[in-house]
């Protein structure tokens, strides 16, 4: 067995000074004492806080790989590159494709979560290809497709772990998409979505539960002539059916948003990602151009990715880790609300709640170790 002695340990409502038993991948007690045998490892945590690893359902790449990429060791890099800032658990997120390339991609993320000794790769996120071309941010314009005209299951047969779906539910087709989605207990997500308040309310009917990084790439309170409408930002402010997923890297939003939605939503229903591009979780340097997977060039500026031409933010460079810190020291959430939206509440959205990201006996051992800044060091 193994024992994790002096930790402050984190759990999804306190922190508590505790000892954390697990074998064989298991926590199997949580204890005040404990007597230690010859055979046991006893890692002394020097009163640092033990934590459940984080879940990153909503990422693109890191340490300059690619979840596009067709090479499965990409993918494990990717994955292993974001496991020192914590990261256990991950979700490679695809970006819009045609479904002949998503279903070659699909593959090789399956079979780098084979491959994956060290972190988790629970499954698949496509983020499109069905969004709406007014909000298509960073995504290629030519890969925004129909799901009547290009329909999508032929992606299913490829791995079952497609845990997560992007779509925007005002384009055709897409409303029984969401049916066809949650019959197979794969979660729709609001994105890159022009929908009224009404029509996300109508897209609930159909399955969706989740609406894809609040307040970029979506509509808000926008006009009609003289007078206003609700858009999907209020929609999943408002609806309790609905999780929100956010970029806490004080870029994509300011304090003020962050906020906002954590008084919105609290920690269940507010959840953390990076959206971190293949440049998240490595060395970049700033004005520096890039060109990512699917051909469109970005450029690094002022701590965070843009379009090379300065018309709108192309994804994020934050690990997890960031987020946590931001939330805690920035925005003044509780510690272990910050942890929590990184961790149980992103792996209960995909399924996995009852396994990954909490301490509690019969739980995956998916520990992490930081200090009073959020830094990791040992994970």
């Amino acid at each position: 067995m193994k024992f994790y002695k002096n930790a402050k340990v984190v759990f999804p409502d306190s922190i508590r000074d505790l000892v954390v038993a697990t074998d064989e991948g298991k926590i199997i007690d949580i204890t005040e004492h404990f007597e230690e045998r010859p055979e046991d490892e006893v890692i002394d945590c020097k009163g640092l806080y033990l934590a459940p690893g984080f879940v990153d359902v909503h990422v693109h790449g890191g340490g300059n790989k690619s979840a596009m990429s067709e090479n499965p060791d990409d993918i494990v890099a990717m994955a292993e590159a974001h496991l020192k800032y914590g990261t256990t658990s991950i979700v490679p997120t695809t970006l819009a494709a045609p479904v002949e390339q998503l279903k070659w991609v699909v593959n090789s993320i399956k079979t780098a979560s084979e491959k994956s000794k060290k972190a988790n790769i629970l499954g698949v996120h496509l983020e499109g290809p069905y969004i709406s071309m007014q909000y298509k941010g960073a995504q290629s314009p030519e890969n925004i497709l129909n799901p009547t005209t290009n329909p999508p299951e032929e992606l299913f047969e490829v791995w079952d772990k497609i845990l997560m779906m992007g779509a925007a539910p005002e384009c055709d087709g897409v409303l029984d998409l969401g049916d066809k989605l949650r019959s197979r207990g794969i979660v729709p997500s609001v994105a890159h979505s022009a929908a009224s308040f009404e029509q996300v309310e109508e897209a609930v009917k159909h399955g969706f539960a989740d609406v894809t990084h609040i307040y970029n790439a979506c509509s808000s309170c926008f006009k009609t002539g003289l007078f206003r409408n609700a858009g999907v930002v209020e929609a999943g402010l408002y609806m309790d059916a609905l999780t929100v997923q956010t970029i806490a890297d004080l870029r994509h939003l300011p304090q003020g948003l962050l906020k906002l939605i954590y008084k919105c939503k609290g920690d269940d229903g507010m959840y953390l990602i990076t959206d971190g591009l293949e440049f998240a979780a490595s060395d970049i340097k700033e004005n520096t151009v890039y060109t990512q997977e699917n051909g469109i060039k970005v450029i690094y500026e002022d701590r965070v990715m843009k379009l090379a031409d300065g018309s709108a933010l192309a994804g994020s460079v934050a690990t997890l880790s960031d987020c946590v810190r931001n939330m805690y020291k920035c925005i003044g959430v509780p510690l272990y609300s910050a942890v929590k939206m990184a961790s149980l509440t992103p792996a209960t959205v995909v399924g996995y709640g009852d396994r990954k990201g909490k301490i509690q006996k019969g739980y995956d051992a998916d520990l992490i170790l930081f200090d009073d800044e959020i830094n990791v060091v040992n994970s």
